[in-house]
């Protein structure tokens, strides 16, 4: 029962705390991260896409996210993770 209090649950209106990837989990928050390849990265900031309608789910309003990511190492450069109005992930793209 107490692993099922640490689940978050988009359809509950839990803010997820995570986003799996593939095998790749990256966590949403602005802790250092390591990506597959060695690069340290955290999170830079969140945001509505308002190219999507929102929709009423579980009696609470929903939007599809994009999270913003950014590379701490001498490279630098941004990548956004967008998720849906359920918290599944759709897209990556590099910035």
């Amino acid at each position: 029962m107490k692993s099922e209090q640490n689940k978050s649950s988009a359809t509950r209106g839990q803010v997820s705390e995570s986003i799996s990837i593939k095998e790749t989990r990256i966590y949403l928050n602005f802790k250092t991260q390591t990506s597959k390849l060695g690069r340290p990265f955290r999170l830079s900031g969140t945001r509505y896409n308002l190219q999507l309608p929102t929709k009423w789910i579980d009696g609470m309003e929903r939007h599809h996210v994009i999270h913003q990511f950014i590379y701490l190492d001498e490279q630098g450069g941004y990548f956004d993770v967008e998720v849906d109005y359920w918290g599944k992930f759709v897209s990556l793209v590099k910035v």
